[in-house]
């Protein structure tokens, strides 16, 4: 109780510093031209339909729409090369205003084993064994939760169907937990 106690006042605490370093870059900003959120973020995927079931159906993601050649011929825009690599694509929302643009790219993936680049997406500390459980229940390998951070700072790791590499995290996490850097090398899979 008293470690679930600390863990939750320290998510509190990280949870009003960031909002405080965050108004202090707007205000610091006032009269002149500065960015407002991050729109998109790309990741590459080897395969468009197997990317928008994982997204969709295991991480819970809004599917907004596909850009295929029937999307380019009703935009007015000549036809994809290279059969659409690394011009089709599925975009959606997992949470937030960042829209996620999964790109059909063949090639070009991060080296396995490598723990950068990866995009990590906060979720409830309530939420984060549920969605570990939901991930081993479609045949998904996951490295944690660690600890990497302060008390109470969790993160569950794993990868989608191309190999890119993603993390849940939450702060104010009570169970106990490892602390070390995660190992990777168990994370390959195939849907």
């Amino acid at each position: 109780m008293l470690t679930a106690l600390r863990n939750r006042t320290i998510a509190a605490a990280f949870t009003a510093w960031t909002a405080a370093v965050r108004a202090r870059r707007v205000l610091a900003s006032l009269g002149r031209p500065r960015l407002r959120q991050l729109d998109h973020v790309t990741i590459p995927v080897t395969d468009l339909a197997a990317a928008r079931r994982f997204y969709c159906d295991v991480l819970g993601g809004a599917f907004l729409m596909e850009v295929d050649a029937a999307a380019l011929a009703r935009f007015g825009r000549p036809p994809a090369p290279d059969d659409g690599d690394g011009t089709f694509h599925v975009s959606l929302y997992l949470g937030g205003a960042t829209r996620i643009d999964l790109f059909l790219q063949r090639d070009g993936q991060r080296a396995p084993l490598r723990g950068h680049p990866h995009h990590a997406f906060r979720v409830t500390p309530r939420d984060l064994p549920r969605f570990q459980a939901r991930l081993r229940a479609h045949g998904v390998p996951t490295e944690g939760p660690l600890q990497l951070g302060f008390p109470g700072q969790a993160s569950l790791y794993f990868n989608d169907p191309a190999g890119n590499l993603l993390e849940l995290t939450c702060t104010g996490y009570a169970r106990p937990i490892p602390v070390r850097p995660p190992d990777l090398s168990g994370l390959a899979w195939t849907p």
